[in-house]
């Protein structure tokens, strides 16, 4: 039995026959029988069409930050609506949301904004190769950059125990349909070894046109960096004359305002940004540094978008961060997740469980093994099974996080202790039903 009522089953099947396997994104994809149809989000909770209530620990995969149909965002996109949304050309809306993005992060100088992740990263990482005149990119392993070419290497969907030594990692190919030229301009190194990080830059730095990196692995169990780590990946690209990417399309206005640059104290060169951004509005932005600014001010580094900056993504933009510049929703959050955090441990510790809770609690992860995760290699170590079960458990119960344990549970601020604690009691009776189910 799946977990689709009578209503998400014929509406999956009417999906089935206009949307290739019924969705438009392949993560949402669950199989014929669990893949879900949703009316509706109401705060921190979804409303599937069969009218079932779920505590939406997904957040859209993260950009939901302040709950499902904010007051405050909802009627500045219909404002915008109503007065038209794209011109061809700059407007008040747009350059009113930057002047927020700016303000809130503190440390760029200039900003473009863009449509979703993926472009921001592809426009990223054109604008380093043509401002060093290299090439070559080192990103890490289990980070997920988008669905552009150069970056689909060795993401959260690769084989943890399948990508060679440490010594010369092999890049895994996330997807058949690119050009195998590509896999010569791109470096996978293992996440939190700036060992090898130093070594990689000592053979090739005259070729290396940057570091992208996620500050924290996004799609790899919340890991967060070692001490020094990202100070390292700084001052080496310094050195070689690399630009320094982060890619905050989650982590940015997720963990903070300042995102992660402000929470751990780092400043790139170029920062990437999304989800969170818009709180489930599609709205992307590439901030800059002044010697990154160069690039697009001085003209050859081309970037465009036809839907860059447009009304509807820009009004979104700045109401969802004029709602979290008083702090008080990240207060909410904090004090959310932190519960949640620390019951989700004593369960596993109550119950003799190996296990770890990984992350910030604005986005974290259960991972399942005697040892905490250092690296995307690391995952070859957690009880996946166990995991995946508990949590389609959780979802019949009502709870949902991501049955991907690589997926973090996102919180909002529209949820409440209250929720934490009907989250952990959802686990708890899932990994009970589960070990009775070992020990019959």
């Amino acid at each position: 039995m799946g977990l689709q009522g009578d209503a998400s089953k014929e509406w999956f099947q009417r999906a089935s026959q206009v949307l290739v396997n019924g969705v438009s994104s392949q993560f949402r994809y669950w199989g014929d029988d669990d893949t879900l149809v949703i009316e509706r989000g109401e705060g921190g909770y979804l409303i599937d069409v069969d009218g079932r209530r779920y505590l939406d620990l997904q957040c859209g995969f993260g950009p939901i930050i302040l709950g499902h149909g904010e007051p405050s965002v909802v009627a500045a996109v219909a404002e915008a609506a109503a007065e038209a949304t794209s011109f061809a050309m700059t407007q008040r809306r747009e350059v009113e949301a930057a002047e927020k993005v700016i303000a809130a992060l503190g440390w760029p100088t200039r900003m473009r904004f863009t449509n979703t992740g993926t472009e921001a990263t592809m426009h990223a990482i054109r604008l380093a190769r043509g401002m060093t005149g290299r090439d070559v990119v080192i990103k890490f392993e289990g980070q997920y950059h988008g669905m552009h070419d150069y970056v689909l290497f060795s993401t959260a969907g690769g084989p943890p125990g399948g990508l060679g030594s440490r010594f010369r990692p092999n890049p895994w190919q996330s997807s058949s349909g690119i050009p195998d030229a590509i896999r010569s301009y791109i470096r996978t190194l293992p996440y939190n070894d700036l060992e090898i990080v130093e070594r990689t830059f000592r053979n090739e730095g005259g070729q290396i046109a940057a570091v992208i990196v996620e500050p924290m692995l996004g799609n790899a169990f919340g890991i967060l960096p070692a001490e020094g780590y990202l100070e390292g990946l700084r001052r080496l690209c310094d050195e070689y004359g690399a630009m320094l990417i982060f890619d905050e399309v989650k982590t940015g206005f997720r963990l903070g305002l300042g995102g992660a640059v402000a929470h751990f104290g780092v400043t790139p060169d170029i920062g990437t940004y999304a989800k969170a951004l818009g709180n489930g509005f599609p709205v992307a932005a590439v901030a800059l540094g002044e010697w990154a600014a160069e690039g697009w001010r001085q003209g050859g580094i081309a970037q465009a978008g036809t839907y860059s900056g447009n009304g509807i993504a820009a009004s979104a933009a700045k109401a969802t961060i004029e709602a979290l510049e008083d702090g008080d929703a990240y207060a909410r959050i904090e004090k959310t997740g932190t519960r949640m955090m620390e019951g989700l441990a004593k369960v596993l510790a109550d119950r003799g469980v190996p296990g770890h809770v990984v992350g910030h609690p604005a986005m974290f992860s259960v991972f399942l093994a005697e040892e905490a995760p250092r690296e995307f290699r690391d995952a070859a170590r957690h009880d996946a099974h166990t995991y995946d079960t508990v949590v389609f458990k959780m979802i019949e119960k009502g709870v949902m996080p991501c049955p991907d344990a690589k997926e973090p549970w996102f919180l909002c601020a529209a949820q409440t202790v209250e929720d934490a604690d009907r989250a952990v009691e959802a686990f708890a009776d899932s990994l009970d039903e589960v070990l009775a189910g070992r020990s019959a």
